[in-house]
């Protein structure tokens, strides 16, 4: 079900911006590779096309998951190792730690293999990682892109999917500046709010605390959302009254439309975001900070996704209240209220704003 809505969505954006073709002087097309193409490669990779660099794709699960590219530009590599061989820059967009080792061709025991990108690097290429991944393991991948002539780039992207496929997200970056500068314009293109996060890897750590509190707000508003509903409080009102209040947040004001449609999904999944909690244990346990609260929402995912699916949204938790109380959230008016609601951002004096789209809004003057 959630492939299907990723396909669709993926076949409205090439259709949307297929015509526009902002101007990147390098690399030049056919000379960037996209190595997973997931939810967040394919956002990626449909901004590479909007800017006419047929991008080069490999993904493990084969080359049907990247038919809509490929049928608007995009070219296919049969492997990790052979999108490496033709490509200036390779960018990585992959789920896990170990999936990232794997596409780099790196086995559990450090050795490298004859078959993934370490082994196709040419000198001068830039690896960009995309990925949420582990600290520890994405310096370890540093050093032996090095090792081979070449620079690494660790830009963690952040501000939700829909931001993504318009080109409008927000990326944390830690590279040298002379790479950075390099590669700005192509990352920019998903991108174009940077934040230099000083040495490399730390915009890893900052990209996983994003969403470990990200994950202890898709948990609190459940709670909260039920009192009120409970108490009789409107829930329109609800959403309108806390967004401008000490209690906001860009989950309250992104995710609550996903309660409302009954999906729970943000285009992010449980366990995606059960992935991000776990790697900041890690760096909780490394540095021997208690996770009393974290820890509990680590736990309250894996209910989730025991009880509803690992493929479920990352607001699920919303829904575990809602069966213990026996009390949906959502009723007709309040879907009514959403049903044609979606967002955009932009940053008003440093701060991340949410503008809200096709719902009544009673703050417009």
């Amino acid at each position: 079900m959630q492939a299907a809505r990723l396909a669709l969505r993926q076949q409205r954006f090439l259709r949307r911006y297929a015509a526009s073709s902002p101007s990147i002087e390098w690399p030049k097309p056919g000379r960037v590779g996209m190595i997973g193409i997931g939810q967040l490669g394919a956002a990626v990779t449909g901004n590479l096309i909007r800017a006419g660099l047929n991008p080069v794709l490999y993904d493990v699960k084969g080359e049907s998951v990247a038919k809509q590219f490929l049928e608007n530009g995009a070219i296919w590599a049969p492997s990790a190792k052979a999108l490496a061989e033709q490509c200036d820059v390779i960018i990585t967009g992959l789920p896990r730690p170990e999936h990232v080792s794997a596409a780099m061709g790196i086995s559990e025991d450090g050795q490298v293999s004859s078959d993934g990108i370490l082994a196709g690097l040419q000198p001068g290429s830039v690896w960009i990682e995309h990925s949420t991944t582990d600290f520890e393991n994405t310096m370890r991948i540093r050093e032996e892109i090095e090792k081979r002539g070449c620079k690494a780039v660790a830009a963690p992207v952040t501000g939700g999917m829909q931001i993504l496929k318009v080109g409008k997200m927000v990326a944390l970056v830690g590279a040298d500046e002379e790479t950075f500068q390099r590669v700005k314009p192509l990352i920019s293109l998903s991108a174009p709010r940077i934040v230099r996060c000083g040495e490399f890897g730390h915009e890893t750590v900052v990209k996983i605390l994003t969403n470990m509190l990200c994950a202890v707000q898709d948990c609190a508003m459940g709670e909260a959302m039920m009192i009120a509903k409970k108490s009789g409080v409107d829930m329109k009102l609800l959403f309108d009254a806390v967004r401008i209040s000490s209690g906001n947040s860009f989950c309250w004001e992104t995710e609550f439309a996903r309660v409302a449609d009954g999906t729970y999904f943000p285009d992010f999944t449980a366990e995606m975001m059960a992935k991000d909690i776990e790697l900041g244990q890690g760096l909780a346990r490394k540095h021997g900070v208690p996770m009393l609260i974290h820890g509990q929402v680590a736990q309250i995912y894996e209910m989730c996704m025991a009880k509803y699916g690992r493929d479920s949204g990352s607001t699920i938790p919303v829904k575990l209240v809602e069966d213990a109380c026996q009390t949906p959230l959502a009723d007709e008016k309040l879907k009514s209220a959403f049903k044609d609601w979606t967002y955009t951002t932009e940053i008003v004096e440093g701060s991340y704003v949410i503008p809200h789209k096709n719902i009544e809004n009673p703050y417009d003057e």
